[in-house]
């Protein structure tokens, strides 16, 4: 049985604060939990973590993605992406796992199928088809 994806709130390396905004990018190797505004983009190699009361236009790069605010940007989710019931998402997605509770928004294209990384720390790769 596989695990739903779940916010682990004990590994976040980078926090933007519910008062904080902030322009630029975001690189990190640890996990990245944004609760404020933020524009630009976000590559991490651990989990991306947007709150609820969150304002994100940006593109993001993460392992696992789980969204309960608002993302405007695409996003790409190597292990998964979750789409909270009050996360709203415009963009186009890719990944290999898609999860979108009941009562969130989604407006964009998905692509389950390639996953492209732009991730720095990870190099770039084209998965096709993964085997489970």
């Amino acid at each position: 049985m596989k695990k739903k994806l779940g916010h682990n709130q004990n590994v976040v390396s980078t926090l933007i604060g519910e008062e904080s905004e902030f322009k630029g990018t975001i690189q990190s190797i640890g996990s990245v939990h944004i609760e404020g505004k933020l524009e630009g983009e976000i590559r991490s190699q651990g989990e991306v973590y947007v709150g609820l009361k969150s304002k994100v236009k940006a593109s993001i790069y993460g392992k696992r993605v789980i969204i309960a605010g608002e993302v405007t940007g695409n996003i790409e989710a190597l292990n998964g992406l979750k789409i909270c019931t009050t996360g709203r998402v415009y963009g186009d997605i890719s990944g290999d796992r898609l999860i979108v509770e009941e009562g969130a928004i989604y407006k964009g294209k998905v692509n389950m199928d390639i996953i492209s990384s732009k991730n720095l720390y990870e190099g770039n790769f084209e998965l096709v088809k993964a085997i489970t």
